[in-house]
């Protein structure tokens, strides 16, 4: 397995850029690894970068940590969850209100693994079909869960074998104006050369568009 993987975080039309994203790969035991994760910060709390931020940097150095694959996929599962447990402390003590999604995605070689909370998305391009992996977790306009709120989140996770796709990780900024069936013609046959030139593309239809949000996203291409 080969990856490749480009991504852009965009302030846009806000005062703050209350988004934060991540990419990173390692080798361990000879595979390789690579973590993608795209958070977007709750704007209606004045604090909603923190979660955020405080997500991406905990994974962050989790990732580099890792040691051993076996039971990764839950490792990152129960991961989330310490991650919402020391944002929720880190929130009581600074005494700030704060929360994020979080939507992440490992490879190990083999498989992938999601973990995700909230509205951000993540969506698979596989032989010609497009489908999206997370479930919004919405209802009326509202995050029915979060990362680092008062209410234990419900972490959405699954896992499957790599076969060659390509991954595509965003918030919700970028497809509150582009529709899966645009997002899908403009990821069709792109290949580790067009990468940087698709990321930057979708970003600015999403800005042409009209959305002032930020706009984060990543591609990740598994090449086999």
């Amino acid at each position: 397995m080969a990856v490749y993987y480009d991504g852009i975080s965009l302030q846009n039309r806000r005062g703050t850029n209350m988004d934060s994203l991540l990419l990173k790969r390692k080798t361990l035991a000879g595979r390789e690894l690579c973590l993608a994760v795209v958070c977007d910060g709750v704007g209606s709390l004045v604090q909603g970068a923190f979660a955020a931020s405080v997500a991406v940097r905990m994974f962050s150095t989790w990732f580099e940590k890792l040691e051993s694959e076996n039971r990764i996929g839950l490792e990152l599962r129960d991961y989330v969850m310490e991650i919402h447990q020391r944002v929720l402390e880190a929130a009581r003590g600074y005494q700030i209100r704060t929360a994020s999604t979080l939507s992440a995605l490992l490879l190990d070689g083999e498989r992938y693994y999601v973990g995700h909370i909230g509205d951000s998305r993540i969506y698979c391009f596989r032989d010609g079909v497009f489908e999206r992996l997370t479930q919004d977790q919405v209802c009326c306009g509202r995050l029915t869960s979060c990362l680092g709120y008062e209410n234990r989140p419900d972490i959405q996770y699954n896992e499957g074998t790599l076969q060659g796709e390509l991954f595509l990780l965003c918030t919700d900024g970028l497809y509150k104006h582009l529709d899966d069936d645009f997002i899908r013609l403009e990821l069709k046959g792109k290949d580790k050369k067009l990468l940087k030139k698709t990321v930057e593309r979708l970003a600015r239809c999403a800005v042409d568009r009209g959305e002032k949000d930020n706009i984060s996203l990543a591609l990740v291409l598994n090449e086999r």
